[in-house]
């Protein structure tokens, strides 16, 4: 008798202890186990979806282990009063999920006071909310060639661009702090993309690095080697430097040529690209690297068609 009672003893501290690395998420009646041994951020870009029930997008999000939010949650001070935005952030906090505040616009390049608006606009959320209906900073995505004006074949004007651009960062870094931004993994392919960066030439993928909080690539591949290969300058460099890096992984193509099917993940379903962002997380080896989902429903829609 004594003997039954020390293993049931012994069951009940097993059972204590796998609690302290493990959590249970209920979803559609399947269990999910989500190991609180990394630490690493996974990610996911999520717009205003009608047609979705926050709700179930939210579950979905923690059955899959997401850790962070990139919400485009409005443009000016007028939207962030409306009451989406603060039960989002209260929902998102109830989950222990953060939120960033997505916003960018290829047109800020040329006019920067459009940037500072939407900033300060967002600092006066921020100060005016309580803490549960805060946003864990901002997530800015610019990208230059968007422009109208951007000619690859024109080095000169995409020089003038780029520099713009890197300029727009610093000044940004300088009235508000740093901030997340997008990178695109083919900066560094070409001497027209160094860039001057607080008094020095570098490439322009060097310079994102540097001065962003965080920084993310497009690595859209649909392979955990393609996706390191194609970002590999940018690891390195953030390696080297000991800064944080995201590797991004696209679901569908989106704006993308939809013939491009090395570059999303929807034509192999969810468990492979599971697999893959798996391998992705080994074959890098960087403490600092996470990963980031284009986007929510996309992603959820492909998990939900296997």
């Amino acid at each position: 008798m004594k003997n039954l009672k020390l293993f049931a003893l012994l069951l009940l501290i097993i059972a204590a202890c796998s609690m302290i690395y493990f959590q249970h998420t209920k979803y559609e009646g399947e269990t999910v186990m989500v190991s609180y041994e990394n630490k690493s951020p996974l990610g996911v870009w999520w717009w205003n979806n009608k047609g979705f029930e926050t709700h179930q997008l939210m579950e979905f999000a923690v059955s899959q282990g997401v850790t962070e939010i990139y919400w485009s949650a409005g443009l000016t001070r007028p939207r962030w009063c409306e009451k989406t935005t603060t039960e989002f952030l209260k929902l998102a906090h109830t989950k222990g999920i953060d939120v960033y505040y997505l916003t960018g616009d290829w047109a800020w390049i040329y006019n920067p006071d459009h940037a500072i608006n939407r900033l300060e606009a967002f600092l006066e959320w921020q100060k005016s909310s309580c803490y549960a209906t805060r946003f864990a900073g901002v997530h800015l995505n610019i990208e230059p060639h968007q422009s109208p004006n951007w000619n690859i074949q024109d080095k000169d004007a995409t020089r003038e661009i780029l520099q713009s651009y890197i300029n727009l960062k610093v000044l940004l870094t300088s009235q508000f702090g740093s901030m997340d931004w997008t990178s695109s993994f083919w900066w560094h392919s070409e001497k027209m993309f160094t860039v001057e960066y607080r008094g020095e030439m570098m490439y322009l993928y060097r310079a994102a690095i540097l001065e962003a909080n965080r920084i993310f690539v497009m690595s859209y591949r649909n392979t955990a080697q393609a996706m390191y290969s194609i970002g590999q300058h940018h690891v390195e460099f953030a390696q080297k430097m000991n800064r944080p890096i995201l590797l991004s992984a696209l679901v569908y193509p989106g704006s993308e040529n939809p013939e491009y099917t090395h570059v999303f993940f929807s034509n192999l379903g969810h468990e492979y690209m599971i697999n893959e962002l798996a391998q992705l997380q080994k074959l890098v080896e960087h403490p600092k690297l996470g990963i980031a989902v284009h986007e929510i429903v996309g992603w959820y829609n492909m998990y939900n068609s296997n």
